[in-house]
């Protein structure tokens, strides 16, 4: 791939009664047209319950993403309640797939933010050329090395 374009964006969703599932995209996506692959990554950073938050009541918030072996995986990342500290500094990395911040327990509102950022590369097959043409340089380097190593000696009976 060569050179790539990042961007940064700001990212903010909210959760509440209403809305108590949202769900980000962010599989890398291909451009065959321009030769181009775009990956994204979230960084979930802060969490904050909003002021109108039921006294007392916990609001949980659980990130669903794809983990290891192709595995679903839902765990907590906040739990806010009202009349405690309405922020809640997080570090949430979600990096080229799906995921899905679900208000489990709790009315709400939740507000999430970060960033959201895509990085664009252009791919080309003469790139893949030169790929396999430096590996075959290193594999002709390794097996020089062997020829200029001093002969082994024979053992002594």
């Amino acid at each position: 791939m060569r050179g790539g374009m990042e961007r940064s964006y700001f990212w903010g969703i909210t959760l509440d009664e209403a809305h108590k599932e949202q769900k980000w995209e962010g599989s890398a996506t291909e451009n065959t047209a321009e030769c181009t692959v775009t990956t994204h990554t979230l960084s979930v950073r802060q969490v904050v319950l909003g002021p109108e938050a039921k006294e007392g009541e916990a609001n949980v918030v659980e990130l669903e993403v794809e983990g290891y072996n192709n595995k679903k995986t839902r765990i907590p990342i906040c739990v806010s309640k009202a009349g405690g500290s309405y922020v809640s500094n997080v570090e949430v990395l979600v990096e080229d797939q799906a995921a899905t911040f679900h208000l489990t327990k709790g009315s709400g509102p939740v507000h999430l933010s970060g960033t959201h950022q895509t990085e664009t590369n252009v791919v080309g097959d003469d790139e893949f050329d030169e790929i396999g043409d430096e590996e075959g340089e290193d594999e002709e380097d390794d097996e020089e090395v062997v020829e200029d190593s001093p002969p082994k000696k024979k053992a002594k009976k």
